[in-house]
């Protein structure tokens, strides 16, 4: 990039030449191997191509959850191991997720007894949820919404025939880009190294074991060569690209599923609801921020991962679906305030001829020793909320092939940044009385974004505040340390994948200019240099027209 700044210049000037262990890709698995591998002591080194949390992991549906649908593969131990984690993210972030309703629609006696079985089976499974978690996210047990009350609660739903609901808990995850870059930052903090923006060029098997990995920074041009005894591939989507560019033939055949969401206006109430589609799949309707997210698709995808993109034709079917089964929600593309999608890396079933909606969302860990790749291990399949039950899996595999013992694992219960604190109300109490002078809806509003991070965004002693969409403020202390502290090299960094200021639709022109000249007199920009990055704003809300 010609408009390199200095700091861009040098961010690699502390790039060792060995590492214990390289991750390969910045998405939550990747997020979550390094947090562990460090924690355990390794010498790390994180790479992603792109920006952290830029592929798989921004495209969730933004939940937290124990994957209740799964029930109905009878894939018992998948939901208990999702509910378990879901309670340790609770416990180490409790900063990042939020208590939600889910409202299933009942519209037959055997659907009610159908799912009042799941429901009773769903609350067993998660028995332990409350168990040493903050007071503020714990979960409430489901229970039977009749007809006029899941009416007042869904306005929208179709009438007709409605029994009533049943609503259960999970939990909303409301910015999970910034969720899993925090893991990253955190690993940091503890000695790790990481780098957005540097991609793997090379890959190749040392004769002396171990591996030399050919690195090239996305952002100056620069190559570097590094070496690693252990090599972890986490690249979700490009994972068998990886493996192809080590010589790796793999037995299992990697499988995209293409998923997509669109923001839209406040359709919905409190709670999210949860509605069949004409093909028998489900769809969300979730609140959030003050707007609604509608998704998300499942459809399989062969093209190449790095022309993904999202067409209108799927945004007009996406909407079209949610108007079908939400009668009153009248959704145009004109409402669409914001979209997003990915690919979900799924590893295939040789015997099995369901769709990828169908598809299992195990996890698969594999080490190709046998196949003569000692130390080169990939992390396959899997979701989100069982990510750090993934990297605790795979550190093992690491701790066994490298010392022949394993380590304890102390992700279960060793906060992130923002999570070092047991109870949010004495948190904000005792803010409030470091920092008298600053306003209480500010230090609430600050807590619920970042937990204990707070202490140091509130030392920067920022005055000036950004107003976006949804109507949700913005200071300029906390843009000021996202800036400064979680690795931005673009505009596009801050407003879609750390800050969420972006993910609600556009800013007024006035909130945008002001804040987009903050960012660069932080990072040294020049004019030109800024209006390049203002276009790429500006690009992102715009879809592909087929």
């Amino acid at each position: 990039m010609k408009n390199s700044t200095k700091q861009e210049n040098s961010r690699l000037d502390h790039l060792k030449k060995e590492y214990d262990i390289l991750v390969i890709g910045g998405g939550i698995t990747g997020a979550n191997v390094l947090w562990d591998a460090t924690l355990r002591g390794y010498n790390c080194l994180l790479v992603e191509k792109n920006d952290y949390a830029s592929g798989t992991s921004q495209a969730t549906s933004k939940l937290i959850h124990g994957g209740l649908r799964y029930l109905k593969n009878f894939e018992l131990g998948l939901v208990r191991e999702s509910l378990s984690e879901r309670r340790y993210l609770a416990k180490i972030t409790p900063h990042a997720v939020r208590p939600m309703g889910f409202i299933i629609p009942i519209r037959s006696l055997f659907q009610r007894i159908q799912l009042l079985l799941g429901m009773e089976l769903y609350n067993l499974l998660s028995f332990d949820r409350n168990k040493e978690i903050d007071p503020d996210v714990q979960l409430p047990k489901y229970r039977w919404n009749s007809a006029a009350e899941t009416i007042y609660k869904v306005m929208g739903l179709g009438r007709k025939s409605l029994k009533g609901s049943f609503q259960y808990y999970d939990y909303a995850n409301p910015n999970p880009e910034k969720h899993t870059t925090e893991f990253i930052i955190s690993a940091k903090e503890k000695g790790a190294h990481a780098f957005n923006y540097l991609s793997v060029s090379a890959l190749k098997k040392q004769n002396s074991g171990g591996y030399t990995v050919g690195l090239t920074d996305e952002i100056t041009g620069k190559k570097y060569l590094v070496s690693a005894k252990v090599v972890v591939n986490s690249a979700g989507p490009w994972a068998d690209l990886i493996e192809a560019m080590a010589g790796i033939s793999a037995e299992k055949k990697l499988v995209r599923s293409k998923g997509i969401h669109a923001v839209v206006r406040n359709i919905c109430g409190n709670e999210c609801v949860v509605l069949s589609k004409r093909d028998g799949s489900h769809l969300f309707v979730i609140p959030w921020r003050g707007k609604t997210i509608i998704g998300t698709t499942d459809t399989a995808y062969e093209d190449d991962p790095d022309k993904f993109k999202v067409k209108q034709s799927e945004l007009v079917d996406l909407i079209d679906e949610v108007n079908f089964s939400f009668g009153f929600a009248k959704l145009t593309l004109k409402d669409v305030d914001y979209y997003y999608g990915g690919l979900r890396p799924l590893v295939e079933d040789p015997g099995s001829t369901e769709g990828t909606y169908s598809a299992s969302r195990k996890s698969e860990i594999f080490h190709y020793e046998k196949e003569g790749f000692p130390g080169f291990f990939s992390a396959l399949g899997g979701k989100y909320t069982t990510s750090r039950a993934v990297a605790e899996s795979l550190v093992n595999a690491i701790d066994t092939y490298t010392k022949g013992k394993l380590v304890s694992c102390v992700t279960k219960f060793t906060p992130l940044l923002g999570g070092r604190y047991q109870n949010l109300k004495e948190l904000v109490t005792e803010i409030q009385f470091k920092f008298p002078h600053v306003p209480g809806n500010k230090i609430d509003t600050l807590v619920r974004r970042y937990g204990s991070l707070t202490w140091k965004i509130l030392s920067l002693k920022g005055l000036d505040t950004y107003r976006i969409p949804n109507g949700e403020q913005y200071f300029e202390d906390e843009v000021e340390y996202i800036v400064l502290n979680e690795d931005i090299h673009h505009l596009t960094d801050f407003y879609f994948r750390r800050s969420g200021v972006g993910t609600v639709g556009k800013l007024e022109t006035s909130e945008r200019t002001r804040l987009d000249k903050k960012i660069a007199k932080l990072l040294g920009w020049s004019a030109e240099r800024l209006k390049e990055e203002s276009k790429k704003v500006d690009e992102r809300y715009q879809w592909f027209v087929d």
